[in-house]
Protein backbone atom coordinates (compact mmCIF):
# COMPACT_ATOMS: atom_id res chain seq x y z
CA UNK A 1 0.00 0.00 0.00
CA UNK A 2 1.75 3.69 -1.08
CA UNK A 3 1.93 6.20 1.72
CA UNK A 4 2.34 10.01 1.02
CA UNK A 5 1.51 13.04 2.53
CA UNK A 6 -2.21 13.62 3.13
CA UNK A 7 -3.77 16.85 0.77
CA UNK A 8 -6.40 18.91 1.45
CA UNK A 9 -8.38 16.80 -0.82
CA UNK A 10 -8.30 13.95 1.73
CA UNK A 11 -9.52 15.92 4.65
CA UNK A 12 -12.74 14.22 4.11
CA UNK A 13 -12.18 10.70 4.03
CA UNK A 14 -9.33 10.89 6.88
CA UNK A 15 -11.77 12.45 9.24
CA UNK A 16 -14.32 9.60 8.64
CA UNK A 17 -11.44 7.35 9.09
CA UNK A 18 -10.34 9.00 12.20
CA UNK A 19 -14.30 8.87 13.83
CA UNK A 20 -14.87 5.31 12.68
CA UNK A 21 -11.41 4.25 14.23
CA UNK A 22 -11.35 6.14 17.47
CA UNK A 23 -15.60 5.56 18.07
CA UNK A 24 -14.44 3.45 21.63
CA UNK A 25 -11.60 5.97 22.62
CA UNK A 26 -11.99 6.78 26.10
CA UNK A 27 -10.49 10.23 25.30
CA UNK A 28 -12.50 11.18 22.24
CA UNK A 29 -15.79 9.55 23.92
CA UNK A 30 -15.19 11.56 27.11
CA UNK A 31 -14.86 14.66 24.92
CA UNK A 32 -17.73 13.87 22.80
CA UNK A 33 -20.14 11.36 24.92
CA UNK A 34 -23.24 12.46 22.76
CA UNK A 35 -23.55 10.01 20.00
CA UNK A 36 -25.14 12.37 17.64
CA UNK A 37 -22.17 14.49 17.93
CA UNK A 38 -19.81 12.15 17.58
CA UNK A 39 -20.92 10.24 14.77
CA UNK A 40 -22.50 12.94 12.62
CA UNK A 41 -22.47 12.39 8.92
CA UNK A 42 -18.77 12.92 7.18
CA UNK A 43 -16.76 12.40 10.10
CA UNK A 44 -17.10 16.47 11.09
CA UNK A 45 -16.44 15.80 14.86
CA UNK A 46 -12.64 15.47 13.15
CA UNK A 47 -12.84 18.12 10.35
CA UNK A 48 -11.64 21.58 12.56
CA UNK A 49 -8.53 19.70 13.78
CA UNK A 50 -8.16 17.56 10.32
CA UNK A 51 -8.14 20.62 8.50
CA UNK A 52 -5.39 22.04 10.54
CA UNK A 53 -3.18 19.05 10.96
CA UNK A 54 -3.09 18.82 7.06
CA UNK A 55 -1.84 22.37 6.88
CA UNK A 56 1.41 21.37 8.91
CA UNK A 57 2.12 19.13 5.88
CA UNK A 58 3.17 15.90 8.37
CA UNK A 59 0.19 14.15 8.14
CA UNK A 60 0.68 10.69 6.37
CA UNK A 61 -1.81 8.45 4.91
CA UNK A 62 -2.42 5.44 2.62
CA UNK A 63 -3.09 6.11 -0.82
CA UNK A 64 -7.34 5.25 -0.09
CA UNK A 65 -7.34 7.18 3.23
CA UNK A 66 -8.26 4.13 5.27
CA UNK A 67 -5.00 4.81 7.14
CA UNK A 68 -3.30 8.12 8.45
CA UNK A 69 -1.11 8.94 11.11
CA UNK A 70 -1.01 12.63 12.44
CA UNK A 71 2.77 13.86 13.36
CA UNK A 72 3.15 17.52 14.85
CA UNK A 73 6.79 19.25 14.27
CA UNK A 74 8.99 19.35 17.00
CA UNK A 75 7.94 22.39 19.31
CA UNK A 76 4.62 21.23 18.09
CA UNK A 77 3.64 24.92 16.21
CA UNK A 78 -0.09 26.26 15.42
CA UNK A 79 -0.58 26.10 11.62
CA UNK A 80 -0.57 29.51 10.26
CA UNK A 81 -4.37 30.71 10.35
CA UNK A 82 -6.01 29.71 6.90
CA UNK A 83 -7.39 32.73 5.11
CA UNK A 84 -10.05 30.84 3.40
CA UNK A 85 -11.49 29.65 5.99
CA UNK A 86 -13.98 31.61 8.72
CA UNK A 87 -12.57 31.87 12.38
CA UNK A 88 -13.97 28.53 13.89
CA UNK A 89 -16.69 29.13 16.76
CA UNK A 90 -16.03 28.21 20.45
CA UNK A 91 -16.99 25.13 21.84
CA UNK A 92 -20.03 24.69 23.87
CA UNK A 93 -18.67 25.21 27.71
CA UNK A 94 -19.05 21.52 28.13
CA UNK A 95 -16.09 20.68 25.69
CA UNK A 96 -14.40 23.72 27.34
CA UNK A 97 -14.49 22.27 30.27
CA UNK A 98 -13.42 18.91 29.82
CA UNK A 99 -10.58 20.72 26.98
CA UNK A 100 -9.47 22.72 30.66
CA UNK A 101 -9.33 19.48 32.22
CA UNK A 102 -6.83 17.33 29.88
CA UNK A 103 -4.88 20.17 28.95
CA UNK A 104 -2.80 20.71 31.90
CA UNK A 105 -2.96 17.16 32.24
CA UNK A 106 -0.99 16.31 29.04
CA UNK A 107 1.36 19.37 29.32
CA UNK A 108 2.44 18.49 32.35
CA UNK A 109 3.66 14.69 30.98
CA UNK A 110 5.06 16.01 28.07
CA UNK A 111 8.85 15.59 27.41
CA UNK A 112 10.88 18.30 27.63
CA UNK A 113 13.51 17.58 25.12
CA UNK A 114 12.56 18.18 21.73
CA UNK A 115 10.37 15.07 19.92
CA UNK A 116 8.33 14.29 16.73
CA UNK A 117 4.49 13.96 18.60
CA UNK A 118 2.34 11.50 17.18
CA UNK A 119 -1.01 13.42 17.62
CA UNK A 120 -3.16 10.39 15.94
CA UNK A 121 -3.15 7.00 14.19
CA UNK A 122 -5.70 5.75 12.89
CA UNK A 123 -6.87 2.99 10.84
CA UNK A 124 -10.74 2.24 9.71
CA UNK A 125 -12.12 -0.57 10.99
CA UNK A 126 -12.48 -2.68 8.06
CA UNK A 127 -8.89 -2.54 7.42
CA UNK A 128 -7.22 -2.91 10.65
CA UNK A 129 -4.90 -5.64 11.37
CA UNK A 130 -3.39 -5.27 8.35
CA UNK A 131 0.23 -3.93 9.64
CA UNK A 132 -1.22 0.00 8.01
CA UNK A 133 -0.47 1.80 11.05
CA UNK A 134 3.26 0.53 11.32
CA UNK A 135 3.83 1.18 7.66
CA UNK A 136 2.84 4.58 8.28
CA UNK A 137 4.66 5.33 11.88
CA UNK A 138 7.82 3.89 10.18
CA UNK A 139 8.19 6.68 7.72
CA UNK A 140 8.19 8.98 10.66
CA UNK A 141 10.57 6.58 12.33
CA UNK A 142 12.93 6.67 10.14
CA UNK A 143 13.29 10.97 9.89
CA UNK A 144 13.19 11.05 13.50
CA UNK A 145 16.06 8.72 14.04
CA UNK A 146 18.11 10.57 11.56
CA UNK A 147 17.76 13.51 12.63
CA UNK A 148 18.21 11.91 16.71
CA UNK A 149 14.93 12.78 18.03
CA UNK A 150 12.48 10.75 20.09
CA UNK A 151 8.97 10.53 19.54
CA UNK A 152 6.33 10.83 21.80
CA UNK A 153 2.64 10.22 21.90
CA UNK A 154 -0.25 9.43 24.97
CA UNK A 155 -3.07 6.29 24.68
CA UNK A 156 -5.60 5.53 27.12
CA UNK A 157 -5.74 1.53 27.53
CA UNK A 158 -3.41 -1.40 27.73
CA UNK A 159 -4.18 -2.93 24.39
CA UNK A 160 -2.67 0.13 23.43
CA UNK A 161 0.13 0.56 25.31
CA UNK A 162 1.25 -2.78 24.45
CA UNK A 163 0.48 -2.38 21.20
CA UNK A 164 3.23 0.91 20.45
CA UNK A 165 5.42 -1.05 22.97
CA UNK A 166 6.14 -4.02 19.96
CA UNK A 167 7.28 -0.62 17.85
CA UNK A 168 9.96 0.62 20.64
CA UNK A 169 7.69 2.84 22.86
CA UNK A 170 8.06 2.63 26.61
CA UNK A 171 6.01 4.13 29.23
CA UNK A 172 7.33 7.55 30.74
CA UNK A 173 4.77 9.02 32.44
CA UNK A 174 0.98 7.22 33.59
CA UNK A 175 -1.79 9.81 35.07
CA UNK A 176 -5.78 10.43 35.41
CA UNK A 177 -7.17 13.29 34.46
CA UNK A 178 -8.74 14.91 37.03
CA UNK A 179 -12.66 14.08 37.99
CA UNK A 180 -15.41 15.93 35.40
CA UNK A 181 -17.04 18.32 37.11
CA UNK A 182 -19.60 18.75 34.04
CA UNK A 183 -20.41 14.42 33.67
CA UNK A 184 -19.71 13.84 37.60
CA UNK A 185 -17.08 11.01 36.43
CA UNK A 186 -13.52 10.53 36.65
CA UNK A 187 -11.69 11.16 33.36
CA UNK A 188 -9.44 9.25 31.20
CA UNK A 189 -6.72 7.12 32.36
CA UNK A 190 -4.09 8.06 30.69
CA UNK A 191 -0.13 7.03 29.53
CA UNK A 192 2.51 8.78 27.86
CA UNK A 193 5.18 6.49 25.88
CA UNK A 194 8.59 7.69 24.56
CA UNK A 195 10.03 5.72 21.77
CA UNK A 196 14.45 7.41 22.05
CA UNK A 197 16.07 7.94 18.86
CA UNK A 198 17.78 5.05 16.95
Amino acid sequence: MAIRRATAADMGRLSVTAMRAFVDDPVMRWLNPDDEVYLAPGGSVFWQAMRGWIRNNEVWCTEDGTAVAVWLLPGRPEPDPDPAQAEPSPPPPELQQRYDLIGPAMAANTPPEDHWYLQLLATHPDWQRQGLGAELMQVQFDRADGEGLPCYLETETPENVAYYRRYGFEVRSEWDVDPDAVLGTPGPHMWGMLRPAR
